[in-house]
């Protein structure tokens, strides 16, 4: 180990251009890498609005469809538009390496930020790249890695604009002019937020830390004087033609959230806002680090355990009584200011997180920077004689996320991502397709026929009685109406014949005594072994893990009708069909219906 250790610090430890562009190079590569070993997307909002709102943008489709993917089909669809040309343009290996990629600049941004905020340490130079790279390994950003749900991806400005916001505090100190590092600064925050309008809480915090350093009180109101117009102004142009769009369709720029502001027609007067997630009770908001720490489904549908987050709170607290009752003020030593710069922009971003969201995915921005506050923080809060837990409990941390994190959803390669077997549309001009229920569907709207109309009902968009109204009139004016609607998918049969496939490719599938998969049923696949044949090994699932489709999709149908007797329509149950549709090789299969009007 010592002289791979020796090796890795002569070419990544930051004491020269040449190692700080290889190092950020390599992360950059690594991480490209890691997102192709994973495999195709398949997260939720993929399927629902990433890759639907996309297609519609870049086509037209705004007063065509109606809410065809649910609520979030009116976000702004600039980073789906970018989205979307990669998945469909590329073949998906590449793309999935491209977006894992990008992700893996945030190393070069945390690594910007912790060499202003080590700026004291004679070994910054080493452990710079490392914190960087404990960074990258934390739940939230290994969850959403190489996938389009865009918090990993709006990371990376919000990280440079913070970067940059160090850098000119630092000239200023100096007396020297930064208006560049402002401006670059607000124009990578304006974008950040016009993507995805959760990073306004980063936006808000960094123009508080802004503030916090930066020389003389006038230099430093300028200077965020001149970061939040930058702002302003990319937000306005990024993200302001599709408000002003929205709002004369619908009379609502955010439409439909924050209804209640606006009272857009179609919508109820709601503002939409998911509190399931909010700490409930004193006790949880006073200890909220700890709670979410160790029960992680508190803040996620998909529990991502990061313990970091407990270890933070304990430490201040701890380190905080330790400094009141043990050591007088006078020891205390001037800090870098850049340091604390980044934990009043973390402490501020984590108490308008903690107010408004408490959604774990959000908080990719400072989860990546927990390694560097805990290592910097550490000497500050708690004896010198502690100092050796630090990098060995990092190293854990990371570890720990390697071995229990989470991701979203992925499936095998194929060249094309998505494929969809379009049914019979005789006269798609004429037709209009009802997408029923919660489930997201509108993916496969960009592989069916253009010419229809394709609008939601049942789903999650806070529908008015005029959203109803509205609903009728566009099946009254097309001659062919349609119903597309979940179908099950038997996820264990569907693994089986993947390991059959694999089986005949290396040929156990013809081993004498089918040994190799004999073993492999025995070993937890919930799957019998079928020898029957001789010189045929086939894996067969068991019984009672076998899942009866036909009675799934006849009872999906039935929440359907329930679903259409309000509109005044029904499924016609004589014309439905399953048809097969995949993301990668993975199967997401629908099915397809007429409607008629209800007796």
């Amino acid at each position: 180990m010592g002289r791979v250790g020796a090796a890795l610090r002569a070419r990544l430890a930051f004491d020269s251009r040449a190692n700080i562009v290889v190092a950020c190079v390599s992360a950059v590569v690594l991480c490209g890498l890691w997102s192709v070993l994973r495999g195709q997307d398949t997260n939720w909002d993929l399927r629902n609005y990433h890759l639907y709102n996309g297609y519609a943008a870049l086509h037209g489709r705004l007063g065509l469809d109606l809410a065809a993917a649910q609520m979030q089909s009116y976000f702004n669809p600039a980073l789906d538009v970018v989205q979307y040309a990669l998945m469909t343009g590329w073949p998906a290996p590449l793309a999935g390496f491209l977006l894992g990629a990008w992700h893996g600049l945030v190393f070069a941004c945390v690594a910007a930020i912790a060499w202003r905020v080590l700026a004291d340490d004679p070994r910054r130079a080493v452990r710079v790249p490392w914190l960087a790279l404990a960074g990258l390994l934390t739940a939230a950003f290994v969850s959403e890695l190489g996938n389009t749900m865009a918090d990993n991806t709006t990371a990376v400005p919000v990280l440079a604009a913070l970067a940059l916001v160090l850098s000119a505090q630092a000239r200023q100190r100096a007396g020297r002019g930064a208006w560049l590092q402002w401006g670059l600064a607000g124009v990578l925050l304006g974008l950040a937020v016009a993507l995805k309008l959760t990073n306004a809480l980063y936006a808000a915090a960094l123009g508080v830390a802004a503030l916090c350093d930066g020389g003389r009180a006038r230099a430093r109101f300028s200077g965020a004087l001149a970061m939040t117009l930058a702002a302003l102004a990319c937000f306005a142009a990024v993200g302001g033609p599709w408000f002003v769009r929205v709002w004369q369709q619908f009379g609502n720029p955010l439409f439909p959230q924050f209804n209640a502001w606006f009272d857009a027609p179609l919508a109820l007067p709601v503002s939409v806002a998911d509190t399931r997630w909010l700490p409930r009770g004193l006790g949880e908001w006073l200890a909220w680090p700890v709670v979410f720490s160790l029960h992680p489904k508190r803040v996620s549908d998909l529990p991502l355990p990061q313990f970091a987050w407990a270890l933070a709170y304990v430490l201040v607290i701890l380190g905080v009584g330790w400094r009141v009752l043990r050591r007088p003020v006078a020891e205390r030593q001037p800090a870098v200011s850049a340091a604390w710069v980044v934990a009043v922009f973390c402490a501020l971003a984590f108490i308008a997180w903690q107010a408004m969201f408490s959604i774990h995915r959000y908080l990719v921005v400072l989860e990546v920077l927990l390694p560097l506050l805990l290592w910097w923080a550490w000497p500050w809060l708690l004896p010198a004689r502690t100092l050796g837990w630090r990098a060995p409990l990092l190293a854990l941390l990371a570890v720990h996320v390697l071995v229990a994190g989470r991701d979203w959803g992925h499936a095998s390669w194929r060249r094309a991502a998505f494929e969809v077997a379009a049914p019979a549309m005789p006269a798609p001009a004429a037709s209009a397709v009802v997408v029923v229920g919660g489930e997201p569907q509108a993916w496969r709207i960009p592989l069916l026929p253009p010419q229809a109309t394709y609008l939601s009902w049942g789903s999650n968009f806070p529908a008015s009685p005029a959203y109803g109204e509205r609903v009728r009139v566009m099946l009254a004016a097309r001659e062919d109406r349609y119903a597309m609607l979940h179908a099950t998918a038997d996820r264990g049969a569907e693994r089986i014949a993947r390991l059959n496939q694999w089986a005949r490719r290396l040929g156990w599938s013809q081993q004498p005594g089918c040994a190799t998969l004999r073993w492999w049923a025995r070993k937890g696949l919930r799957a019998t072994l079928d020898d029957s044949t001789p010189g045929q090994c086939v894996l067969r699932q068991r019984a009672d893990r076998a899942l009866d489709v036909a009675a799934a999709d006849a009872a999906l149908r039935e929440a359907a009708q329930a679903q259409l007797a309000p509109l005044g329509w029904r499924l016609d149950t004589a014309s439905c069909q399953r048809l097969p549709a995949r993301i990668g090789a993975d199967a997401f299969p629908y099915q397809w219906c007429r409607l008629m009007p209800a007796e």
